[in-house]
């Protein structure tokens, strides 16, 4: 297992993000940060759900990534669902840990709670996704979307048949950290157990590495008896929702929208 460059890694993602035309928009960005950590909020107009927000957490192996990976992705949750989004930043591997990460998440949650917001989902994609999972015990949310998520950290279920996942071994060097371990066997299953989860949706590529995490998520949501909807999308692969059919992508998120959040006022 090669150590991961983490700083070339992170310059090279941020270099991409910068390069990536900005989505349209309706309404408000602005960027602030709840202690050290960095947040940007987006404030659709009109909000047609006032009570409603969404907390988004971004993809990047726990080792890489800021508000800028997934902007785009932000801005379209805000646009279709017409909600307050909050990206948060979260604190990385190695100079923080996924429990960092997850209290990073649930500040954000109360941060929205304090704007008067008080339907609140955690939204996150790839490793985000893990984080919304380490975080969704520790706040009161009333739901959880999470598309292409990393489940199981020890990588037990990752498909390497599969063409289109994140890449094994850099994802080997950077749980390694995240997890805080010294043996990848010993990184966290975040579905182990799945009672005291509020309900959730799954949405993955049938040929991302990653769909038998969200399988086994779903069948624990199920088994613990915590509302469940996975969705596979056919075709895609593990970066869909930012790279991938676009159209795939808005029905996902208008899928979410539709299970966790009232109808528009």
């Amino acid at each position: 297992m090669a150590d991961p460059d983490i700083a070339s890694l992170r310059a090279g993602a941020a270099e991409r993000a910068r390069a990536r035309a900005t989505e349209p928009f309706d309404g408000e960005v602005h960027d602030d940060a709840i202690g050290a950590v960095p947040v940007r909020w987006y404030r659709p107009r009109p909000l047609d759900r006032p009570d409603s927000g969404v907390v988004f957490l971004h993809g990047g192996y726990g080792i890489l990534g800021d508000l800028d990976l997934q902007d785009g992705y932000c801005r379209r949750i805000a646009g279709r669902l017409r909600v307050t989004v909050l990206s948060v930043g979260y604190r990385l591997a190695p100079e923080a840990t996924l429990a960092d990460s997850g209290a990073d998440a649930v500040a954000g949650a109360a941060a929205l709670r304090a704007a008067g917001i008080g339907r609140v989902l955690l939204w996150g994609d790839s490793a985000g996704g893990a984080v919304a999972l380490a975080a969704a015990r520790r706040a009161p949310v009333a739901g959880l979307a999470l598309t292409n998520p990393n489940v199981d950290l020890s990588l037990s279920r990752y498909d390497d048949a599969a063409p289109g996942g994140p890449g094994r071994e850099l994802s080997e060097g950077a749980f390694l950290r995240w997890s805080d371990v010294v043996n990848l066997a010993d990184a966290p299953d975040l579905a182990a157990d799945a009672h005291g989860l509020p309900p959730v949706f799954v949405a993955v590529g049938s040929e991302d590495s990653l769909l038998p995490d969200a399988h086994h998520l779903a069948e624990r949501c199920a088994s613990a008896g915590v509302p469940v909807e996975l969705r596979i999308v056919p075709g895609a692969s593990h970066a869909f929702m930012t790279a991938g059919d676009r159209d795939a992508a808005d029905r996902v998120i208008d899928e979410a929208g539709r299970l966790l959040l009232p109808a528009r006022g």
